[in-house]
């Protein structure tokens, strides 16, 4: 019997597309930056590996990151909707590598409420994949793997180390790694959906 669930932040209840945006612009106009096509499929080939583009391209061509832009980041429309869902059925929790600040964050984006517990790496000092910040979260929750739910939109943070933990998995394929490759991967994501709005069809 599932009793938690568990969720990511970033693109998953919360949009990104924005401060990506934002952060690439930032490296295309570097000495060392690729061209943009050339970036374009450099996102893609890192993506498919299910790896941070990000991180990858910044290495590759020496470039100098730039700090997330908190302020760019924008709550999905259907969020609100899908949690008021699942509260009614379910406790949830939120399970995210985030900057310092996260109850903040969720307070204004007005979702704080739905949530028992929060777990971000920032204030609990792991980070995912670590199974260590799952079986922080499962302690917490008094739950065991097997009456959980980890959602989220990445397959090496999210989907991967919980179900390595038998917690029940769902793969949310928004943002950038919205073309990620689970064949891969040793542990698949039990379901596979497009939208935040259509863990409902399974919860």
């Amino acid at each position: 019997m599932i009793k938690w669930i568990f969720l990511d932040l970033g693109s998953t209840l919360i949009d990104e597309s924005e401060c990506e945006k934002y952060r690439f612009a930032h490296l295309l106009n570097q000495h060392n930056a690729p061209t943009k096509e050339v970036l374009k499929r450099r996102i893609y080939k890192y993506v498919q590996k299910n790896k941070s583009p990000y991180k990858a391209i910044v290495k590759e061509f020496q470039l100098t990151p730039v700090e997330w832009p908190i302020h760019l980041e924008r709550i999905y429309e259907d969020t609100p909707y899908v949690l008021g869902k699942l509260v009614k059925k379910y406790h949830l929790g939120i399970i995210a590598n985030q900057s310092l600040g996260t109850e903040k964050r969720l307070e204004k984006f007005g979702i704080r409420k739905y949530f028992d517990i929060v777990i971000s790496s920032s204030e609990v000092g792991i980070t995912k994949p670590s199974l260590e910040i799952f079986k922080l979260a499962l302690s917490t929750a008094g739950c065991s793997p097997e009456e959980a739910y980890m959602i989220g939109d990445r397959l090496d943070n999210d989907i991967e180390p919980a179900a390595e933990l038998n917690m029940h998995t769902i793969w949310v394929k928004q943002g950038i790694f919205a073309d990620s490759n689970p064949d891969s991967l040793e542990h698949k994501p039990e379901i596979i959906v497009d939208q935040i709005l259509k863990i409902l069809n399974f919860l």
